[in-house]
């Protein structure tokens, strides 16, 4: 229901009888009502006054109410203004053409019925209402979706940190050097190390998928051999099969399978797949994972069950965001609901697809993933990695506001022969950081007060032009990752992280001398 007695309608027509009755028309009708006989009047009135809706005769002395309709939509203030064109002549085509292209909601032809007139004006500040509450609505979403993803960051970054101690000290006691665990308690061991893999899945799919839906990430694409991320998907859930007390089969490819991918994100792709495998499956289920070339140069990975299956409306569905089974086992898996979304966002990104079959319920499920090959000449010529141990070497700077990750990463690195300081806060690692005092410096980015990026500005500025610089933190997102490099950090690393990725990455660094990082990171600037 329109409020009329809040609405005003400037009326503008120079013929003095259309004026009076289309004007005592809308007065009867509730409207408040002001008049122009000119579009120039017209105009300085829209201005002033701000109608809802004007009623605007086409053929004006001064100016063509065209002009006039244009000149109110270009213009700020008054771009919102309803605008009904009328005309006393016939209106052709070509002239209610002009008039919704100038910006006319409407077309009128005089002599017009006053309830015509009346349900006219009551249409179109009907729309208007409706499209400001969308607006508005647009706007209230768009503000819960914005702290939405903050507060996933802030969570991440929440849930990393108790979860780096976790893994830190669970990934100790499963180093050569510690020894003297019983068999139980190197089964308990195994067991914290599973769950907290898992939970830091959990954490980086709830994340991703906020990301891909919005559009937020990036692939980082390259040429590679999918039967290599394939064996390391498969080496990752083999123990989960074991645990669930499942046989998991493999049937790759003899030759290898070159696509243009990103591998963290097709790791993620048939982890997912294999957890959603096991989940699925009841002790005593096989998993199988096949990989053949196609004859359209395109690679077809499959991950087969023989679990609960899907009924046909279940694989309609399945790919939907937060989608769960309703069955019992299902059920007591548990999970997100949000490891199949992000398998199908990210095999369409590298240009491939994704289907799932089921002969029904009982009869198992298997899920297909098709890539893109690369063409011969795309594929790269083998090569060795070769990796020179540097163990042993660096004085480490480690800079962490948690007291159990900060010792533990403490006590593995020295484990390995390094020497270590430790500083629990932005300030305390300023102090100790003097020019030549360290080669390494892994800082939290999280800290209190001064937080890891202003801390790295500082150091790179002023006293550690010759160390490296670690991000070791729970933010993880692109924007993380690019203000780290802009902070002056060498390396990102997203809690947790495992201690072998920190065993390589203090491998392969090489000696700095003073100044040389800035000259390197000017010229790349």
């Amino acid at each position: 229901m329109i409020v009329t007695a809040t609405a005003t309608v400037l009326h503008v027509n120079d013929t003095p009888a259309s004026l009076y009755l289309g004007s005592f028309s809308l007065r009867q009708a509730g409207y408040r009502v002001l008049e122009a006989v000119t579009g120039g009047e017209a105009l300085r009135i829209a201005f002033d006054a701000r109608p809802d809706v004007v009623v605007l005769d086409v053929k004006l002395p001064d100016m063509s109410g065209y002009d006039v309709c244009r000149i109110l939509k270009e213009d700020p203030r008054t771009r919102e203004v309803a605008i009904i064109h009328t005309s006393a002549t016939f209106i052709t085509a070509e002239k209610k053409v002009a008039g919704l292209r100038a910006g006319a909601d409407v077309y009128l032809t005089q002599p017009f019925d006053p309830e015509e007139l009346i349900a006219t004006v009551n249409s179109v500040l009907r729309l208007r209402r409706v499209e400001r509450e969308a607006l508005a609505n647009a706007a209230r979403l768009e503000e819960a979706d914005r702290k939405k993803n903050e507060f996933l960051a802030m969570l991440a970054h929440e849930l990393r940190n108790p979860l780096a101690a976790i893994s830190v000290a669970v990934q100790m006691l499963g180093q050569k050097d510690s020894h003297g665990l019983s068999e139980a308690d190197a089964r308990r061991r195994d067991i914290i190390e599973r769950q907290v893999s898992h939970l830091r899945h959990l954490v980086d799919d709830l994340l991703d998928v906020s990301r891909i839906t919005r559009g937020k990430y990036a692939l980082r694409r390259g040429p590679l051999d999918l039967n290599t991320v394939l064996q390391h998907s498969l080496a990752a859930a083999r123990p989960v099969m074991e645990e669930r007390g499942l046989v998991l089969r493999e049937a790759l490819s003899s030759e290898p399978c070159w696509v243009d991918g990103d591998r963290t994100r097709l790791e993620q792709v048939f982890t997912n797949l294999l957890d959603n495998a096991a989940k699925y499956s009841p002790e005593g289920g096989i998993v199988t994972v096949g990989a053949h070339l196609d004859e359209d140069a395109r690679v077809r990975v499959s991950v087969q069950d023989t679990g609960i299956g899907l009924r046909r409306e279940d694989q309609e569905r399945i790919f939907e965001l937060f989608a769960q089974l309703d069955a019992g086992l299902a059920r007591s898996r548990g999970g997100l609901g949000i490891g199949l979304t992000l398998v199908r966002n990210l095999v369409e990104e590298h240009g491939g697809q994704v289907e799932v079959f089921s002969e029904g319920p009982g009869q198992g499920s298997t899920f297909s993933v098709t890539l893109p090959l690369l063409t011969d000449a795309a594929r790269p010529e083998a090569t060795v990695e070769r990796i020179e141990s540097r163990r042993g070497e660096w004085r480490i700077l480690l800079v962490d506001d948690n007291p159990d990750a900060r010792e533990g990463l403490r006590e593995m690195l020295q484990m390995w022969g390094h020497t270590v300081a430790v500083a629990e806060d932005g300030p305390q690692a300023l102090a100790m950081a003097t020019p030549g005092t360290y080669d390494v410096i892994i800082l939290d980015i999280g800290l209190p007060g001064l937080d890891g990026y202003q801390v790295a500005k500082e150091l790179r500025g002023r006293v550690a032009s010759d160390a490296h610089l670690i991000a070791l933190t729970g933010y993880g997102t692109p924007e993380d990752r690019a203000r780290s490099e802009n902070a002056g950090f060498d390396l990102h690393l997203v809690k947790p992280v495992e201690l072998v990725e920190i065993g390589r990455v203090l491998a392969q660094l090489g000696p700095v001398k003073r100044g040389q990082h800035r000259r390197l990171q000017a010229r790349s600037a």
